[in-house]
């Protein structure tokens, strides 16, 4: 239940969070204009579509920086509040730091079931609609299909299914379809292939060749194929995680382990997205400790320059960790929630610190 303190604490803080998320969305909208630019030339691809490409980027870019939202709005609205002597009024009241923290969190919350709402229903099917416009827009150059399971390459009379890419230069799950005219002619299917010397090493590969005679089985450890797609053109396989919703990005890994490929990376990305409200609950907690921890006593200036540090710190983190736990075989969750966990410790350290 609200009362008038919890509507007077969460105006300020909600207020505060909006207009940092608006800020920060413009900043990152503007730069993703300029990087944008180098695909004019492209297909069909002129200044106007990249100006709609990037603003149905939006909000996807306001979801990515909600949490860090959080803590710089926070930081700036309890130290507002603070430079006024309200949270003095306050607690001098009878209020806690809980029962602040306890308003703070009871007012964000439905904003943050927002938030995660448009980034499963809404963001998913704007950047797809984006990313099928840019395609059929620059199709000419690139020859690549994207879908929510993969890409598809029309090499000639040949098909080529992707179903992901494992790092820059390793792709995994490939099959082949090769017609002659509109007769199935072969299929091949191969565990991984390579981007070595300008041309494409699959690994593990069997093959199917159709004759009048049945089908002849055949088995390689690698084989060439004359694929003229290069890296450039396959490169989105890397961010499909980030355009799938929560329930999209469970069937991809379901569907990428049916055919025998490493899913950690995805599943990476699948326990990041189910712990942003936890995320942004904890960058929460940082922005109280500026408050009632050791920064209490420092001017706004530098508060706000420690949020930034401290959501910096969480970003640097666990760029590092995640990675590192996929290739070291460390449990995707556990490199999921790493920096979380120290983050949330750290928080929790600055509040029952006093200065």
């Amino acid at each position: 239940m609200y009362g008038i303190l919890d509507r007077y604490v969460g105006k300020n803080i909600v207020l505060s969070v909006i207009l940092v998320s608006v800020c920060l969305t413009l900043f990152a909208g503007l730069i993703n204009l300029i990087d944008a630019l180098r695909y004019i030339g492209r297909g069909d691809i002129d200044f106007g579509f990249v100006l709609i490409y990037v603003c149905y980027r939006l909000p996807i870019v306001f979801v990515q920086f909600f949490p860090v939202s959080i803590l710089i709005g926070g930081v700036i609205g309890l130290g507002m509040m603070a430079r006024n002597s309200e949270i003095i009024i306050l607690q001098s009241i009878g209020l806690s730091k809980l029962n602040i923290g306890i308003s703070c969190v009871k007012s964000l919350i439905p904003v943050i079931m927002v938030v995660i709402a448009v980034s499963e229903m809404a963001v998913p099917k704007l950047d797809k609609h984006a990313e099928d416009e840019y395609y059929r827009r620059a199709s000419a150059s690139t020859g690549v299909s994207v879908t929510s399971s993969g890409a598809w390459i029309k090499e000639g009379n040949m098909f080529i299914g992707i179903c992901a890419m494992i790092n820059r230069k390793t792709i995994a799950g490939v099959a082949k379809y090769e017609y002659e005219g509109t007769k199935l002619k072969s299929f091949s299917r191969a565990a991984t292939g390579n981007y070595i010397d300008n041309q494409w090493v699959m690994n593990d590969v069997v093959e199917q060749v159709i004759n009048e005679d049945g089908v002849t089985y055949n088995k390689y450890k690698t084989q060439v194929w004359p694929l003229s797609v290069n890296l450039e053109r396959i490169e989105i396989l890397n961010e499909i995680s980030d355009k799938l919703s929560v329930v999209q990005l469970h069937d991809y890994i379901n569907y990428i382990e049916q055919n025998g490929v490493d899913s950690s990376r995805y599943r990476l990305s699948f326990y990041n997205k189910l712990l942003s409200p936890i995320i942004m609950l904890v960058m929460l907690l940082l922005a109280l400790s500026t408050i009632f921890g050791p920064l209490r006593s420092m001017n706004m200036g530098t508060r706000i320059l420690s949020g930034i540090a401290l959501g910096f710190g969480y970003y640097v983190l666990n760029q590092i960790v995640a990675p590192f736990s996929i290739v070291y075989g460390v449990p995707p969750i556990l490199g999921a929630t790493f920096a979380t966990v120290v983050f949330l410790g750290l928080a929790i350290y600055l509040l029952k610190r006093k200065s």
